[in-house]
């Protein structure tokens, strides 16, 4: 560097030895007629020879040096950039030795313009600046249009713009507006060097120490990240591949690297020039001794912003390399009235990656534009913090809005004249984004190779307040910590980046992984807002990549968390970070902590980091200590937070905890009773075990009344003007319903209560405030109450329960309640007018929970129907016509079925009861005692025949009868006793008065004969007739229930309405089939989720369905997965009596040596069934993909008859239960065709996830349309190294409700609980696709219509005589 400076100078001109006034005359003499002739095709140039054109080259090398007060400095520019074409073109105005040789006399040119950029007077004068920018851009065109450049050329132009870049940006002070320029020309020309004449060793080190002094100056940076990023962009590819991400960049900076620069070529530049600014921590070190006086002298103020800006360059080459920055350049700048504020449209918007944006520095606003736009991100790497530098805003006097504004970047902010940062308004928050297309590429590079790159730079400018060179010179630590935390905190944010986008086989190496845990320890105890915000907001993901060693910040990070997420206000943060945000990326790494105290137990630290924590994070000898702190601050989080969608966020973790609490409390009291039960343990260890698991047990029902009292207090006060967090807040609820603890029936009760509560508020609300939305919610509630009331029906048995929540049912379905504050209204004189159609149906599906639950007997089969009734009396004739049909009130059709007389020894009858809330099945008999005394009764009323003695024969009993009292004249007579009229009073006629008195005289006379005179007097003993045996049973069991009165039989006169009883004719055809088809929908809601199991670098469906064909081809893992979804049950079998499923140890026995093909849906599927929902696991295979599921419906239906004991199913696609579809040959394509769908897929490796065959699935199965893809959830489940599962769903991110619990993308859910949560997740998703969608009528409706259509086309419209005749006739 030193020679090139040298020789440069060594040059002078022969007129400087003559006076100034001599040598300006000379120059102008000469240059003016030169001058004259430029541009003129006509005119030919003075100079002929070589000798005329050295001579005049020094005259004019002379004039470049001259003050510009006149126009000899401009003329003499005038003349050499016209020259300088001679390389491009000929012209006859360039004298004919130049155009000879352009190359030897560019040289001289080049050497002679330097002169023109070295220190003078006036170099600020626009005059000056335009001289200038007109030699650069000569030097431009030349570069850009001439193929004849020689290598001393170009040797000689790169030395050039070095040694004026290096007049203009070497002295300490900040460099003039041209240093911008300057340096741009000097990359455009480098790079195109690089293409055509790759520069030689000696020029890329003398570069390279250049570059070094300069680092002082802030386009010298600005420049360096330019041309990173454009090599970057080229390199890529040749590393990676075209299927890589590709790094863009503007067209502008594109162009900067040549179209031909060889592939050889682009790597070697990249390299170099990477490594040509050095380590950016030596600006640090430059600058930490100075003092204030000598910063503000020396320009040293701008050197926070360099430092800043040079880490944000390298973060963007760390984002390109891991797949993650897709980038466009930077929007003009655009100010917002009024505010004085720059804002732009930015790069990295995005979550829950969680980073801030950057704005454009004051340096860069004369340069052209250019910068990186939005990289691409996720759930799983973080992006990064960056700094907005710019002036402070006014203050802002309007208080925040808690509601999600129009999403823009957020800043930070520092100025150029402080050591601190100023505050800016309040950033506009970003949404949630948890979408599959923003994770790290798979093909991104090893994350040693990457540290190996960048690793030294990062580390060190992380750390460079604990650099010993540093803090030795440095008195004042915390303001060396503010005035570099922007550099810093970019650092931070991205090594929490690298080491968040770990793949999942990959090995760090200790050296990286130790430095990596000291940089976070360090910088979250200094608590410098702006580096714990970077971390903050780029680790999300850092707890369930399986770091070796990440736990043992686990700690640290709690303590920091507690200070984010408990602090309402979050002072220290405000103007530097989105506090939503912020508080949403603590969320997130919150939901991978929860499970680990309850996971790692008693797991033992193996480092000691006593003396490097502070005494409130040092655990107490294993992670259990720190269940209580997490728990405590999930609780904290939910009190302070204010923000819709973290909210939901937070409520999705409460039932995980909940859940996991509860499963290790139930785990510890069955290790209770089995140690109990054992002879071999000990009294001591069993009485200590006891203790422990009954804390465990304790503390789960505490948790569960915590986050009960806490839901519905919310419920009903703060949270029910927010529908999304409303209905989220149901779904706990309803999930919480489900978790088996031991708390007073007073908790559950205040659940109904405050659902109700609920419910009437809003059903309350004003006409004008009715929506979907609002009625979807009401839906919900109502579904939230039929779960608790299935879940726990001992709640019906509470008097004040049942009468709430039928008054709940009232208010749904006819639109107010009969008892109000003032008056009772009679229900028969309300009118109809519910909320709307779904609210009413929703309440009727609660009416019929009540009536199914409330007093049920348990341990009954009450599903059959005709055959199976027909089958258990073994009668011979299975004809449908052996039963009787009726209908009553035009909504339950009764089939009764009389046994036949020889059968019969009571009157029997055998009911099949179908209503919208199902099939039901009664056998009936009628007895006038209990059956416990029916032997005894028998002996009684028919006893045995005796013989009677003589003796007792024709004897008389002296009784006297008397119809009235005798002493009832004693007592005085009252209106009573004249109710009844005498005799003679009744009678009108005297003739009908003799004839009844002259009867009584005669039977008096008959009765006072003597029995005795002339025949025998046997008294014979009153015995019981014989027991009949023809009954009528039918018309006695509808006269005993009240329904055969003569106002239920009659006729209304109205056409189309039938009588309240009416009889249905089943000898019409089709009659069988109809009541078939009606039986096939299901009375529960029927929903269908299908697992596949995806090994690490599977790419096609056809190797992702042959897993499951072999146990060796899939996890152990996945195999106790399926078993916690549900239990086996053969497809086209009705379930064991009461309902239940095959018990759990049918699972290994039906599994047999499969992975899970075997519940493919051919022969078994896996059910979860309760009273309310009915849920079908099925595992396709490439079986069911070949074979009957990709048949054509014609090909299906031909299947069916030739398989008559397997039912079609006519349901609708929307709500059909799978399993019900298998038992009709219901095939994996038509399951598929329905509208939405849900895949459960296991991933061995999490960096498949992105490259998931959705779309060669649904071809597999012919099923694929134009929106298939975007209508499927795919929930993905990760294993850990942990023993816990990392969860990321893909769902429909455009739906109004919100998100969807308990599993969000990002959280971390332990074995106990996963099968609990996805089955949840399953019923949640399908719950809130059928809210959003009108076209899903509940099941009980769909029942009532198929009901109406029979009662319409079976109707037996008989008269009532004929209705009667028909009931005393078998």
């Amino acid at each position: 560097m030193d020679e090139s400076l040298a020789a440069a100078q060594g040059h002078v001109s022969a007129l400087s030895c003559f006076p100034p006034s001599v040598g300006r005359d000379v120059a102008v003499a000469v240059v003016k007629p030169l001058a004259a002739g430029l541009g003129n095709p006509n005119t030919h140039s003075l100079l002929r020879t070589d000798r005329q054109v050295k001579w005049t080259m020094e005259v004019l090398c002379y004039g470049l040096t001259l003050p510009l007060d006149r126009d000899t400095v401009k003329l003499c520019v005038d003349v050499y950039t016209d020259w300088l074409m001679a390389l491009v073109f000929h012209r006859s105005s360039t004298p004919p030795p130049i155009n000879r040789d352009p190359n030897l006399y560019v040289q001289k040119i080049l050497r002679h313009l330097y002169f023109l950029f070295l220190p003078r007077s006036d170099q600020e004068s626009p005059v000056y600046l335009t001289l200038c920018q007109q030699v650069l851009s000569a030097v431009r065109s030349l570069v850009r249009k001439s193929s004849m450049m020689s290598r001393e050329t170009w040797e000689t132009l790169l030395h050039f713009l070095l040694r004026i870049n290096h007049a203009m940006l070497a002295p300490p002070t900040a460099a003039g507006v041209l240093s911008d320029l300057s340096m741009a020309v000097f990359l455009e020309v480098w790079l195109q060097s690089c293409s055509q004449c790759f520069p030689s060793r000696l020029l890329w080190q003398t570069c390279r120490q250049m570059l070094h002094s300069w680092k002082h100056q802030p386009a010298v940076v600005e420049q360096w990240s330019r041309g990173t990023a454009a090599l970057t962009s080229r390199l890529l590819p040749l590393v990676f591949g075209s299927s890589f991400p590709p790094f863009k960049v503007s067209d502008e900076d594109a162009a900067l690297v040549p179209a031909a620069m060889g592939d050889r070529h682009v790597s070697h530049t990249w390299f170099r020039f990477l490594h040509m600014f050095s380590n950016p921590v030596d600006l640090v070190r430059s600058a930490s001794g100075a003092s204030q006086d000598e910063v503000l002298k020396t320009g040293d103020d701008q050197l926070p912003g360099i430092f800043f800006r040079a880490m944000r360059g390298v973060n963007e080459l760390v984002n390109a390399f891991l797949g993650v920055a897709v980038v466009n350049r930077e929007q003009p700048e655009q100010l917002q009235l009024n505010t004085g504020i720059t804002t732009r449209i930015h790069f990295r918007d995005r979550l829950p990656s969680l980073g801030v944006s950057v704005s454009q520095s004051p340096f860069r606003d004369h340069l052209p534009a250019h910068g990186l736009l939005r990289p691409r991100s996720g759930s799983a790497p973080p992006t990064p913090v960056n700094i907005h530098v710019t002036d402070p805003p006014p203050p802002r006097t309007s208080p925040p809005s808690q509601k999600r504004e129009p999403k823009a970047p957020y800043k930070f902010s520092l100025t150029s004249s402080s050591r601190h940062y100023s505050s800016l308004l309040p950033p506009f928050p970003l949404s949630l984004c948890s979408s599959l297309q923003h994770l790290p590429h798979p093909l991104r590079c090893n994350l040693d190779s990457l540290l190996h790159l960048f690793g030294s730079w990062l580390f060190d400018a992380a750390l460079i307040t604990t650099d010993s060179n540093l803090s030795g010179r440095h008195s004042d630590v915390t303001l060396l910590s503010e005035r570099w935390a922007a550099g810093r905190a970019e650092a931070c944010g991205t090594l929490c980046r690298i080491f968040t986008c770990k793949k999942t086989a990959e090995n760090i190496l200790s050296v990286y992984l130790s430095r990596f845990y000291l940089v976070l320890l360090q910088s979250l105890q200094e608590a410098c807002p702006l580096v714990v915000a970077s971390i903050l907001l780029n680790s999300t993901g850092l707890f369930c990549c399986d770091l070796k060693g990440i736990n043992l910040l686990l700690p640290t990070f709690i303590s920091v968390l507690e200070s984010v997420l408990l602090d309402r206000d979050l002072i220290k943060f405000k103007g530097l970070v989105s506090l939503v945000d912020l508080r949403q990326a603590s969320i997130f790494i919150l939901l991978s902590l929860l499970p680990l105290p309850l996971q790692l137990r008693s797991v033992q630290s193996q480092v000691s980091l006593a003396g490097k924590l502070p005494a409130s994070d040092v655990t107490g000898g294993n992670f259990l200590c720190l269940k209580h702190r997490l728990f405590s601050l999930l609780i904290g989080a939910l009190q302070t937070e204010t923000d819709t969608c973290n909210i939901q966020l937070l409520l999705s973790a409460m039932l995980n905890v909940v859940h996991d609490s509860a499963a290790v409390a139930a785990a510890g009291s069955l290790q209770q009773e089995m140690e109990s039960q054992s002879k071999r343990t000990g009294r001591t260890r069993r009485n200590s075990g006891t203790t422990s698991f009954s804390g465990q047990s304790d503390a789960a029902a505490v948790l569960w009344v915590h986050m009960v009292h806490f839901l519905t207090r919310r419920l009903t006060s703060q949270w029910r003007n927010d529908s999304a967090v409303c209905l989220l807040a149901l779904e706990v609820l309803g999930g919480l319903a489900k978790v088996e603890v031991q708390v007073e029936d007073m908790e559950r009760r205040r659940v109904v209560s405050s659902v109700c509560t609920y419910i009437v508020f809003q059903c309350s609300r004003p006409p004008p405030l009715h929506s979907k939305d609002l009625h979807s919610i009401i839906v919900a509630a109502f579904f939230c109450l039929n779960i608790w009331l299935t879940r726990h029906p001992a709640l019906l048995n509470q008097q004040e329960c049942l009468s709430e929540v039928l008054e709940i049912v009232e208010l749904g379905i006819s639109g107010s309640k009969s008892r109000q504050k003032q008056e009772v209204k009679w229900k028969e004189e309300k009118e109809l007018n519910p909320a709307s159609l779904r609210v009413k149906e929703a309440a009727e599906a609660t009416l019929n929970c009540v009536m199914q639950v409330s007093g049920a007997c348990t341990n009954v089969d009450r599903s059959l129907n005709e055959d199976a009734v027909i089958g258990s009396y073994c009668l011979t004739d299975s004809n449908l016509k052996k039963f009787r049909y009726f209908v009553l009130e035009s909504s339950v059709i009764l089939g009764l079925l009389e046994p036949e007389p020889e059968q019969a020894q009571s009157p029997s009858l055998m009911v099949v009861i179908r209503g919208p809330s199902g099939c039901n099945s009664w056998s009936l008999q009628l007895h006038l005692l209990p059956r416990s005394g029916q032997a005894l009764t028998q002996n009684i009323l028919i006893p045995e025949k005796r013989s009677v003695t003589p003796e007792v024969s024709g004897t008389q009993c002296g009784v006297k009868h008397h119809l009235i009292p005798e002493n009832i004249k004693r007592f005085p007579s009252v209106k009573a006793d004249q109710s009844i009229p005498a005799l003679h009073n009744t009678v009108t006629h005297e003739q009908q008065l003799d004839y009844l008195q002259a009867a009584l005289k005669t039977q008096n006379q008959i009765e006072t004969q003597p029995r005795g005179c002339g025949h025998s007097g046997i008294m014979t003993t009153c015995r019981p007739p014989l027991p009949v045996s023809n009954f009528q049973v039918t018309r006695l069991f509808l006269s005993h229930l009240g329904l055969l009165t003569p106002e239920s039989v009659k006729d209304p006169g109205i056409n189309g309405i039938l009588a309240p009883l009416a009889s249905l004719d089943s000898s019409l055809p089709g009659f069988s089939e109809k009541l078939r088809c009606l039986d096939q929908l299901p009375s529960r809601t029927c929903e269908s989720a299908f697992v596949l199991y995806m090994r690490a670098g599977q790419r096609t469906a056809t190797e992702i369905l042959r897993n499951v064909e072999n146990y060796r081809n899939v996890q152990i893992n996945f195999l106790d997965f399926l078993s916690s979804l549900g239990q086996p049950e053969e497809v086209g079998r009705q379930q064991q009596v009461g309902g239940a499923n095959p018990s759990s140890s049918d699972f290994a026995a039906v599994l047999s040596d499969s992975g899970g093909a075997v519940f493919d849906g051919r022969r078994f599927v896996l059910k979860s069934t309760d009273a309310l929902m009915d849920i079908t696991f099925i595992v396709p295979s490439t079986q069911t993909c070949t074979g009957d599921w990709l048949k054509s419906s014609e090909e299906a239906s031909s299947s069916n008859q030739n398989h008559p004991d397997v039912r079609s199913d006519s349901t609708p696609k929307s709500t059909s239960c799978p399993a019900e579809g298998m038992k009709s040959c219901c095939c994996f394509s038509e399951v598929f065709d329905s509208k939405s769908k849900i895949l459960i897929v296991w991933a061995e490796c999490f960096e498949d996830i992105e490259r998931f065959p959705l779309s060669d699935l649904l071809s597999e199965t012919r099923t694929q349309t134009e929106n298939s893809a975007s209508n499927v959830h795919l929930l993905f489940i990760h294993p850990l190294k942990t023993g816990l599962y990392r969860i990321c769903f893909h769902g429909n991110v455009s739906s109004k409700l919100g998100l969807v619990a308990p599993l969000v993308s990002g959280s971390v859910v332990s074995r106990r609980s996963l099968g609990f949560l996805v089955t949840e997740m399953v019923i949640n998703c399908c719950h809130r696709r059928r809210l959003e969608r009108d076209s899903a009528p509940p099941p009980h409706v769909r029942r009532k219509h198929m009901i109406n259509d029979i009662i319409l086309h079976y109707s037996s419209r008989r008269s009532e005589p004929a209705f009667y005749s028909g009931l005393f006739h078998r």
